[in-house]
This record gives C-alpha cells, structure tokens and sequence, in this order.
C-alpha cells in the first residue's frame, strides 16, 4: 500500500484546526522548523516515525488514522463493559465526571 501524502497532510491539518491549534502550536512542540511542518500538512514530504509518533500525541488521533484514515477497531473495553453494568444514576454521575475531565486540558 502507497501512501498518499497529501491525504495524510490533510487529516493532520484537519485534526489540528479540529483541536484550535496553530501550526505554530505544533511545530515548536516537535522541534521542527515552520517550513517543514507545512510541507507535512501539505502533503509534499513524508514524516518520520519518531515524528509521526509525536505528532499523534499531540492531535490525540491514532497513527493508523493519520496514515490510512481508518479508524482502529477495537473490542469492547474494560471501562465500557463496567460502565454499561451501572445503574443509570451512576451512568450519570460518571458522565458528570467525565464533562469535568474534559474542561482541564490534561495529557
């Protein structure tokens, strides 16, 4: 499979913009140049792995989407075969929690 660069550029500007970020915003945390970011989002060079690991880190997205698209599947995580045994007050409690976590900008 060959990858299409200006596809990947695209998701990571997408995801980036998404998120408020700037480009700046993302090239000083990666350690790269302005020029070289940009050409990333543009799809014109291709991103190192080490790069590429960073870089979904910090758009929170996971390298296969950033590289294919594709969204992982997954099986059934431990938390939502516990939260789907909880009483719908708990729910709603953990829900509570949850909107909480999201307003501090944790990682």
């Amino acid at each position: 499979m060959e990858l299409d660069w200006f596809e990947v550029g695209a998701r990571i500007s997408s995801q980036r913009n998404k998120l408020g970020l700037k480009q700046q915003d993302i090239y000083e945390t990666m350690s790269i140049s302005q020029n070289h970011y940009s050409r990333i989002e543009n799809g014109h060079v291709g991103i190192s792995i080490e790069k590429l690991i960073q870089l979904s880190d910090i758009l929170n997205i996971s390298i296969d989407y950033i590289l294919t698209g594709k969204i992982p599947r997954c099986n059934k995580t431990d938390f939502e075969k516990k939260y789907s045994e909880l009483t719908n007050k708990q729910k709603k409690y953990i829900d509570q929690q949850i909107d909480c976590l999201k307003k501090f900008n944790l990682r």
